[in-house]
């Protein structure tokens, strides 16, 4: 298996980004290649939600870009740190390299009819993480640095009309004003719980039940069950509160819509939250949702067939018994430990 496998790897990354168009579609980009490209953004192997509002906004701004002869400009908010529960926590692991070569896949198309091609914009949201989930900074920087490391490795594979850019939120704005005006609207924002039915307080809190680091930058193991109910309810409200501060002008604004921007989502895509931003849902790889920092990269093997997919703690405790674990050399255990060997899962 051993060799399966390292021949699967350097034909994920060898052929990445290669598309060659069908007399069809060489017809359809003469004639609309604006129309072209909307057909291949909007592709449903890749696409799991967009609104009417978002298409038509999208739409626009497809045209906009080829008309002007500017890039196709995706900017993808997320997380900035590996989940505690990934063995590979705090760095990145394979599903962060399986995410940037399903992104590829979807804008391939494109950068084959598009001469200024595709920007991939990645912003990390992590100064907000010690304060919510009690992440400690060591984790955040450790995550940071080798997601860097990982994308200059990984572009040096990728069609020259592709970049793939990286910055965090505390990078261009004051990460302390920000958490300031967090705290600030923290007090407000628990008034406005408590009066919300229990129903929907429970679903309020669905994910952050999940999210906290209990023995992270501070010590919270030894909380009693009601004041570890009340930390979770405040990890949702900073996160509400965080939304909020970040769009103002004061900070991003509507950045992430702005100009020829589209920005895109992905478990977040299809949660309420998502209701009031409109943005671009996408899966994160073939077959998930499941958000990259969140999830961890395995093959699955399937009879004599490996690919790749990214799974969720549930899904990868559940099959835990049916994976094995192969060594392999690519040249990233330079970058990262998590890329000395691989995991494959044996599904039926």
């Amino acid at each position: 298996m051993k060799e399966e496998t390292k021949a699967c790897l350097a034909t994920l990354f060898e052929t990445v980004g290669d598309y060659h168009l069908t007399p069809g579609e060489e017809k359809k980009v003469v004639h609309d290649k604006a129309g072209f490209i909307m057909d291949k953004l909007m592709r449903k192997k890749f696409r799991r939600r967009i609104g009417d509002d978002t298409k038509k906004t999208v739409t626009e701004k497809v045209q906009k870009c080829v008309q002007d002869e500017k890039p196709i400009h995706l900017v993808i908010p997320f997380g900035g740190y590996k989940h505690f529960w990934s063995p590979s926590h705090p760095e990145p692991d394979w599903a962060e390299l399986f995410h940037f070569v399903w992104m590829t896949e979807y804008v391939s198309p494109i950068l084959a009819v598009h001469k200024p091609g595709v920007v991939l914009e990645y912003v990390s949201e992590d100064l907000i993480l010690p304060l919510m989930n009690n992440y400690p900074e060591a984790a955040l920087e450790a995550y940071s640095t080798i997601f860097r490391k990982l994308i200059e490795w990984y572009s040096k594979y990728v069609p020259g009309n592709l970049k793939i850019d990286f910055w965090r939120v505390s990078d261009r704005y004051d990460k302390q004003a920000i958490v300031n005006e967090v705290e600030t609207l923290l007090p407000e924002r628990k008034v406005a719980f408590n009066k919300l039915p229990a129903e929907t307080q429970e679903q309020e809190i669905h994910r952050s039940i999940r999210s906290i680091l209990w023995d992270g930058k501070d010590n919270l193991t030894n909380l009693t069950s009601e004041q570890k109910h009340e930390r979770i309810i405040e990890s949702r409200l900073i996160e509400l509160a965080y939304y909020d501060v970040e769009a103002s002008s004061e900070f991003l604004g509507d950045y992430y819509w702005s100009d020829n921007r589209i920005c895109v989502c992905f478990s977040f895509g299809l949660s309420p939250d998502n209701d009031e931003f409109g943005d671009l849902t996408l899966a994160t790889s073939p077959g998930s949702i499941v958000d990259f920092w969140i999830g961890r990269g395995v093959l699955i093997q399937q009879g004599d067939k490996l690919y790749n997919r990214i799974v969720s703690k549930q899904q990868y405790e559940d099959d835990t018994p049916n994976i094995t674990t192969v060594d392999v050399d690519t040249g990233l255990k330079e970058i990262s430990k998590n890329y000395e060997n691989v995991e494959i899962l044996k599904v039926r």
